[in-house]
């Protein structure tokens, strides 16, 4: 019922190297690594949360909350964080990418089939 609507991948993910990666999001960056701004060209958002859960059945989620998103930011970096779960980049060199502001740096971008926008909250 979920090929719909999750990213199937074969191979296990090691999770906490994942929120280790995920915790290097947390605050104001310049994200340029993982997209680029929809409009202007300021690409500096603040992400409040960053989370990422191991379910059962190897079930992950990965949650995040930001003021704002650069075009296909999301997508690039959970690509990027499961390339840490495969093994393939550390936590260290993650944070490596994310400061290095070059878009050729990012993982490839997971696929939009797993995405869920689950709400959108606009401060007054």
């Amino acid at each position: 019922m979920r090929r719909c609507y999750a990213w199937h991948r074969i191979g296990a993910l090691d999770a906490i190297a994942i929120r280790q990666a995920a915790d290097e999001l947390m605050g104001e960056h310049d994200f340029s690594t993982f997209g680029v701004p929809p409009q202007g060209d300021n690409p500096v958002r603040t992400v409040y949360t960053a989370s990422w859960i191991a379910g059962h059945d190897d079930q992950h989620t990965f949650t995040i909350t930001a003021n704002a998103f650069l075009y296909r930011m999301v997508r690039s970096i959970v690509g990027t964080l499961v390339q840490v779960g495969q093994g393939r980049v550390t936590a260290r060199e993650f944070r490596e990418i994310l400061v290095s502001c070059d878009r050729s740096k990012s993982g490839p971008a997971a696929p939009a089939l797993g995405l869920t926008l689950t709400s959108v909250e606009y401060a007054e």
